[in-house]
């Protein structure tokens, strides 16, 4: 019960950080002031998915460990 609630959490602060950068990107496109900010958004988007994809793997991996 608790890795479940622990997943949801998880999953829930990459959804926000996702969320929350392309709002900001949107309704301010201004904090894109140079072409290092462009690299610096982008390779963020690339961690907060590789995160989440990774979680996704470490919670099944210890959900079937804990069925064992």
């Amino acid at each position: 019960m608790f890795l479940k609630l622990y997943n949801y959490f998880v999953r829930g602060i990459f959804i926000f950080l996702f969320i929350g950068m392309t709002v900001s990107l949107i309704i301010n496109p201004e904090i894109i002031e140079d072409e290092n900010d462009i690299y610096f958004f982008i390779a963020s988007y690339i961690t907060i998915l590789v995160f989440y994809f990774g979680w996704g793997y470490v919670y099944r991996y210890l959900g079937r460990k804990r069925k064992q």
